[in-house]
Parts: C-alpha cells; sequence; structure tokens
C-alpha cells in the first residue's frame, strides 16, 4: 500500500510488470520439392528404321522367291515319269490293278514320286507278298512285283490262306483256290503245321492216301482227315510212331477205311475205330 501511494504522489503510473513475449512458432520445415527435368527431344532414327524396312522388305522377297521356286519345282511337268517297269503282274495281280496304284503317284512326277509310298501301297493288294520300287533317272519307274504261293488253306478265317514259309494272307474268299489242304491251330503255328503235314504226308503215301485236313488243338493234340475221308485222332505224344503203327495194321482191316469212320491212334497197342452211326469197334 505504501508503494501504490508513493507513484501517485509523485504523478505516476503504477508500473505494471511487462508481459513475457511469446515466440512466434517456427514454421515447419517441409522436404524440398524438386522441379521435374525439362523434357529433352531426341531426334528419330530415320536411318536405323530405314535399314529395318529395308531388311523387311529383303526378307519378304526372299520368302516369296523361295515360295515361288518350291511351287515351280513341284510341277509335274518339270521332270515327269515317261516310262513304267513292271514285272511280276499274273490273272491273280492283273496289270490293270497295279496301275490304278501306280497313277497317283506317277502323277506327281520323277521329283515327288516316293518310292516307299508306292510300295506299301502296292503291299495292299491281295496275293502281293512283297513289292520293289526304284527311280531310275531321269525318268522312269521300276516296279517288281512278288506274289504269294499258296500251299494250304488257313481255317482261322474266311479267304486266309499259308504260302510255303508258313505266313498267313488273306485274299477274296472267291479267289481261294480248289484242291489245297486246310490247316487250323494256334496263330502263329503255320510253319510247325506245314512240318507236320509233310511228315504225315511221307507216312501214309504207301497206302496211296495223303493228308487233306491237319488240325492242332490248344493242348498240342493233333488230328486229321485223309483223302479216303478217313479221320485220325493222333493225340499229343508219340504222334510219329503211333501213325506209322497204324499204316502198319490197317491193311489188314481195309473194311475200317470207309469215308466218315473215325480211328482214335492214341493206344500203345492198337486203335479204336468208330464206324459211322455204328458202334466202336476195337482192333489190336
Amino acid at each position: 500500500m505504501v508503494s501504490v501511494m508513493r507513484d501517485y504522489r509523485h504523478g505516476q503510473q503504477p508500473q505494471r510488470p511487462a508481459a513475457t513475449l511469446k515466440e512466434p512458432p517456427k514454421a515447419s520445415r517441409a522436404a524440398p520439392v524438386k522441379a521435374a527435368p525439362a523434357k529433352v527431344h531426341k531426334p528419330l532414327p530415320w536411318k536405323l528404321y530405314g535399314r529395318v524396312l529395308v531388311g523387311s522388305l529383303g526378307i519378304s522377297l526372299l520368302a516369296w522367291g523361295g515360295w515361288t521356286g518350291w511351287q515351280w519345282l513341284r510341277q509335274p511337268s518339270l521332270m515327269p515319269i515317261n516310262t513304267l517297269t513292271i514285272t511280276g503282274s499274273s490273272t491273280r495281280i492283273p496289270l490293270a490293278e497295279i496301275n490304278g496304284v501306280l497313277k497317283p503317284y506317277a502323277a506327281q512326277g520323277f521329283l515327288w514320286a516316293n518310292p516307299e509310298q508306292i510300295r506299301q501301297s502296292l503291299d495292299h493288294l491281295p496275293w502281293v507278298a512283297d513289292a520293289e520300287v526304284r527311280k531310275v533317272w531321269p525318268d522312269r519307274l521300276q516296279v517288281s512285283i512278288k506274289p504269294y504261293t499258296p500251299v494250304a488253306r488257313w481255317l482261322g478265317g474266311a479267304g486266309q490262306m499259308v504260302d510255303a514259309q508258313g505266313q498267313i494272307f488273306s485274299v477274296p474268299p472267291a479267289q481261294v483256290p480248289n484242291g489245297l489242304p486246310n490247316l487250323a491251330g494256334p496263330a502263329q503255328s503255320g510253319s510247325q503245321l506245314l512240318v507236320q503235314l509233310a511228315k504225315f504226308n511221307a507216312i501214309v503215301a504207301p497206302l496211296g492216301l495223303k493228308i487233306i485236313s491237319l488240325e492242332e488243338d490248344q493242348g498240342g493234340g493233333w488230328r486229321c482227315i485223309l483223302s479216303n475221308q478217313v479221320r485220325l485222332l493222333l493225340g499229343s505224344e508219340d504222334v510219329i510212331p503211333a501213325l506209322k503203327r497204324w499204316v502198319t495194321i490197317v491193311p489188314q482191316v481195309k473194311e475200317y477205311l470207309v469215308p466218315g469212320a473215325t480211328m482214335d491212334l492214341r493206344y500203345t497197342n492198337g486203335f479204336a475205330v468208330a464206324m459211322p452211326s455204328a458202334t466202336p469197334v476195337n482192333s489190336q
């Protein structure tokens, strides 16, 4: 109180304490922004474009020229086949059938006719066992046909026969020759059947007979039919000795050698006879 009065006495206003001044807030420091670089316009590489264009045109011209040349080479008139030499044709393999196979290949010209394709097509003809095809420069095609020679009829299917090597082949049923012996057996047994047929024929030949049908069953048993229509059951063991023994005995019982009779040779010391429509008769 004394201090205030003193100030009024001297005509002075009482002094107030000075206000504390606050510093203005510092502005926040933002990250500096980089200015975008100015675009630089590069000149177009016209020389490079020109080279690419010229190269593309050159490749196109080469491709077109190659295609044109290829088409020119493929023309049959460039190197035609003027001469066909064919050997091996017969009544079973008519020349007209062979020419029918060769015609489309010959039309391709000498350069493009494929001998292997021609050979495969000829092999599909009936009676053709093998074919050899050669091109002889500059315009000749030589064809040699090897026909099948049938020695027996195979009973595994219509039109099937066996050649001398035991190979089974097929022809139209109407073209199967008459007078061939019949063979039947497991698949791929043609050669074995032919061997047995020859052995059996040699054994029964002294009787003036031959085998007209021979069969081997799945168990290895043999049966056959003779030219006098007598049927023989041979079994699977000691077949040759049994047949030889029968040949020595059967002349003594010729009355049993009648068509349709069945003789069972699967006995050690003789055979059994089954006459047509009669009871079996044992022969010792």
